[in-house]
C-alpha cells in the first residue's frame, strides 16, 4: 500500500531534479528530465495541512531521550535530526537547525536531547527503573520500535490513538508502518517525517556502472527494473559473468579478488521481505498467526534465493570499503548508506532489491529492525515538577507532547524531508536521477512482519545462520542452506509463545 507520506518525498524530490542534472557526474545518455522521469507530482499545499492553532508553549523546554550518537554525525543509520546547536554547512544539520528555531521562536519553547548509546538495551535500561519510579525524564523519546515492547508491557507508554492532540492518519505520518505496530487497537510509537531514520533502514542493492558496462554495453538495469525484469536471476547472472579470481589462485579471496556481490548475512532476510514473503499471517481481526511449518511461498523464496546467497561468487562481510575498491559487482545495505557512497571513486547506481521472478506484481524493500526508530511518549511525562502542561492549558502532560510532536513532525515535513534528497544529491550519493527514482521506488513499499520486527523466538536468526552460519565473511554451504526447514520447526514455538504472552499483556494493559 503506498503511504500518504511517501508524497512529501516525491515532491522534494521533483524539486531537486534540477540540482540533480546539473551537479551530477555520468553519462548523458542516462540523464532524464522531471518529465521523461515520469514521476508522479505532489500537488499538496503543505502550507495549508497543519491547521493546530498556535500556542504559547511558555518557555517549556520539550526534552527529547533519544538512542543515537553525540555530538551529531552523518554516521548512516545515527540518530542526528533532533538537535543542531548551530548551522555547519551539513544539509541536514542546518535543516534540523531551522526547524527547531522556528518552532521555538513561533510557539516560546525550547528543544534538547538527551542521548544515549544505541548498543545493546542501553535504551531502555537507562529509562525503565525512572520511569517505573514515576519520574518525569523527558517529554517524548526517540528509539528502536522493538525494543519500545519492554515499555508498552509495562504501562510506560502512552497509546497515541487516545489522544486528542494527535491524529496518525496527516501526511507527516506513515501509516503503513504504524497499522503493522498497532496491536489490540494500541498505537505506541510514531513513525513519520521527524526523522528519515526509519526510511534509512530500508535496503537497496547498490551497483558499479562500469562493471555491468563491460559486461554488457546494452544492459540498462534502471530500464530493467521499469519493466519489471530486475530479479535474482539477472542478479545471479550478472554475480557469475562479472566475479573475477585477479590473482589467479583458483580461490575467491576476500580484498584481492572481485566477487559478483558484496553484503552482509543478515541480507538473506531482506531479500525475503523484497518477495513480499512474511513468516507470519496477518488475520482479520489484526492479530497474526505464525503456522507449524513453514509457508509454501517462504519455502519458494529461499529456494529460489540459494543460487544467489549460497554462492562462492558473494562475500559476506561488515563493510563497503571492498565495493568502494571496485571488488564487487552489487553491493546490498540500508538506504543510510547512501550519505556515505560518496567515498567511491567510480559511478555507481542504486536499484530497488531484485524480485523474485517477473510475475512479482511490485517491488518490496524490508527495513532494519535493529535500527527501526520511532516516536513515543512516556507516561510520567505529566510529573513534569513545573506543571507546565497546567499552565499551558492542556489536559495532561500526554497531550502537551503530543501537540509538540504534532507541529515538530509538520516542520519537520517541511524542513528534514527536502533536506535530506538534497544532501543526497550534492554529495552525489545518488549520482543520477534514475537512481533517485529507484530510491523512491524502494520506500514506497516495504515490508514489515511484526514476529521479525519485534524478533519474537529469536526469528530473524535463522535467515542467515542457515545462510551464514559460520557468521560473517563465510557464506554457507548447501548444506546448511538446506536446514531452513528444520531450523524453522524449532523456533515456531518460542515465537508463538513470545507473541501469545506479548499480545495477551497488551490486552491486560490497564487493569
Amino acid at each position: 500500500m503506498k503511504t500518504k507520506r511517501i508524497l512529501a518525498f516525491l515532491f522534494a524530490l521533483i524539486m531537486l531534479l534540477p540540482c540533480c542534472l546539473i551537479g551530477c557526474k555520468g553519462d548523458e545518455g542516462e540523464k532524464k528530465t522531471g518529465a521523461q522521469a515520469q514521476l508522479p507530482t505532489d500537488t499538496t499545499d503543505y502550507s495549508a495541512v497543519y491547521d493546530a492553532p498556535v500556542k504559547d508553549l511558555g518557555g517549556h523546554e520539550f526534552i527529547f531521550y533519544a538512542k543515537g550518537t553525540w555530538p551529531l554525525t552523518s554516521v548512516q543509520l545515527a540518530t542526528h535530526e533532533i538537535y543542531a546547536e548551530e548551522f555547519n554547512g551539513d544539509k541536514i544539520n542546518d535543516a534540523v537547525y531551522s526547524r527547531n528555531l522556528q518552532i521555538e521562536e513561533k510557539y516560546n519553547c525550547k528543544i534538547s536531547m538527551q542521548p544515549v548509546s544505541s548498543s545493546g538495551d542501553t535504551y531502555i535500561t537507562k529509562i525503565k527503573d525512572p520511569l517505573l519510579a514515576g519520574d518525569y525524564v523527558c517529554d517524548l523519546m526517540f528509539g528502536r520500535v522493538d525494543k519500545n515492547q519492554t515499555l508498552m508491557l509495562s504501562n510506560l507508554l502512552v497509546d497515541l490513538s487516545t489522544l486528542e492532540n494527535m491524529d496518525l492518519s496527516k501526511a507527516w505520518y506513515d501509516d503503513f508502518s504504524m497499522s503493522n505496530i498497532t496491536f489490540e487497537g494500541k498505537t505506541f510509537t510514531a513513525i513519520g517525517d521527524g526523522a528519515t531514520l526509519d526510511d534509512r533502514t530500508c535496503w537497496l542493492m547498490y551497483f558499479n556502472k562500469e562493471i555491468v558496462t563491460n559486461y554488457d554495453t546494452e544492459l540498462n538495469l534502471y530500464q530493467m527494473v521499469r519493466e519489471g525484469k530486475w530479479t535474482v536471476d539477472l542478479l545471479y547472472n550478472i554475480m557469475e559473468g562479472t566475479a573475477n579470481d585477479n590473482d589467479g589462485d583458483g580461490t575467491m579471496t576476500i580484498g584481492k579478488d572481485r566477487f559478483g556481490y558484496i553484503t552482509e548475512r543478515t541480507t538473506n532476510l531482506y531479500h525475503v521481505s523484497a518477495f513480499n514473503v512474511t513468516l507470519s499471517t496477518k488475520n482479520a481481526d489484526g492479530t497474526y498467526t505464525i503456522p507449524d511449518a513453514p509457508k509454501q511461498e517462504l519455502l519458494d523464496a529461499w529456494a529460489a534465493l540459494k543460487k544467489v546467497l549460497a554462492n562462492p561468487k558473494r562475500e559476506v562481510s561488515w563493510t563497503i570499503e571492498n565495493f568502494h575498491n571496485g571488488l564487487g559487482t552489487f553491493f546490498a545495505c540500508n538506504a543510510g548508506t547512501l550519505l556515505e557512497m560518496s567515498a567511491a571513486p567510480f559511478e555507481y547506481g542504486v536499484l530497488p532489491m531484485p524480485k523474485m521472478n517477473e510475475e512479482q506484481d511490485k517491488y518490496y524493500t524490508g527495513v532494519e529492525s535493529t535500527n527501526f526508530c520511532g516516536y513515543a511518549i512516556p507516561t510520567t511525562v505529566g510529573n513534569d515538577p513545573n506543571k507546565d502542561w497546567q499552565k499551558n492549558g492542556f489536559e495532561s502532560g500526554a497531550e502537551q507532547s503530543a501537540y509538540f510532536l504534532e507541529l515538530f513532525s509538520y516542520f519537520s515535513m517541511v524542513h528534514l524531508t527536502p533536506a535530506f534528497f538534497d544532501q543526497v544529491c550534492l554529495k552525489q550519493s545518488v549520482v543520477d536521477v534514475d537512481s533517485q527514482e529507484m530510491v523512491i521506488m524502494a520506500l514506497e513499499n516495504k515490508v514489515i512482519d511484526p514476529v521479525l520486527l519485534f524478533n519474537w523466538g529469536d526469528t530473524a536468526k535463522m535467515f542467515y545462520e542457515c545462510g551464514s552460519p559460520k557468521g560473517n565473511k563465510s557464506v554457507g554451504s548447501d548444506e546448511a542452506w538446506d536446514t531452513f526447514t528444520s531450523t524453522y520447526e524449532a523456533r515456531v514455538t518460542p515465537a508463538r509463545t513470545a507473541m501469545e504472552q506479548f499480545l495477551e499483556g497488551m490486552r491486560n494493559m490497564g487493569l
